[in-house]
């Protein structure tokens, strides 16, 4: 199973303040981002403030790696993202970040993607998104749209984990579906019991069965759950057999 969490790097081109740092890192561990670089940048990651920011992500602040350069922040990676809160005509490449990540995940040959976040008080310069294949940006209140820099890194984080975790438990699940057949050896045994009990009416035995399958096949059972549903009921007809 792809690990998602680690295709993706946050790059902070320009940052000027140092808590924001902080912050950033902190958002990033909270939803199991590692890699942060910087280019140029006038924030100092070994500031006090920082680590003050930061708090218990201090470790994500001592890996964050620094260049001078964008271009050779990005040579390692299959696809670069910008972020920006202006949209136009003239960006017609411009997704949202919840389709944006939906689009990705549907891709996974992508092995390493950067997000590149601008400057606290410009955002990404056109040069910069020049060098992003893909741009998104985080709808928000038109009466106050732009965001501070640690919450944007926050909300793509967050987006990109839960994701990460529905993904997960979509292949654990499909991974260990029950398959037909012992599905079928199932519902033979619940029938029974259901029979022996007095349960079905013999009239129409098939309209208990058909909710009873309804409900189980919505719930897409394992095959450790529809043993345990077997063991259930051999427990139940040894205890009536036992009287």
């Amino acid at each position: 199973m792809i690990n998602f969490l680690q295709t993706l790097s946050i790059i902070l081109v320009r940052p000027q303040y140092s808590g924001n740092l902080g912050s950033v890192a902190r958002a990033m561990k909270n939803m199991g981002l590692r890699d942060l670089r910087l280019v140029s940048p006038k924030a100092k990651p070994d500031s006090s403030e920082a680590h003050r920011m930061a708090l218990h992500a201090s470790d994500i602040l001592h890996q964050a790696k620094t260049f001078h350069d964008l271009a050779e922040a990005l040579s390692e990676f299959d696809l670069v993202v910008g972020t920006t809160r202006r949209t136009g005509k003239e960006r017609d490449n411009v997704a949202t970040l919840r389709n944006f990540v939906s689009q990705v995940k549907a891709s996974p040959q992508i092995k390493k993607i950067a997000v590149l976040f601008g400057a606290e008080d410009t955002g990404l310069h056109n040069e910069e998104l020049a060098h992003c294949q893909r741009i998104v940006y985080i709808p928000s209140h038109q009466d106050y749209p732009s965001l501070n820099l640690s919450q944007a890194v926050m909300v793509l984080a967050y987006e990109w984990f839960v994701s990460d975790a529905t993904i997960a438990m979509i292949e654990s699940s499909q991974e260990d579906l029950a398959d037909f057949a012992s599905i079928e050896s199932m519902y033979q045994d619940l029938e029974s019991l259901l029979d022996e009990s007095g349960f079905l009416n013999p009239q129409n035995p098939f309209h208990a069965m058909r909710i009873m399958r309804n409900l189980i096949n919505r719930a897409s059972p394992s095959e450790r759950e529809i043993r345990t549903l077997r063991g259930i009921f051999r427990q139940l007809r040894w205890w009536k057999e036992r009287g």
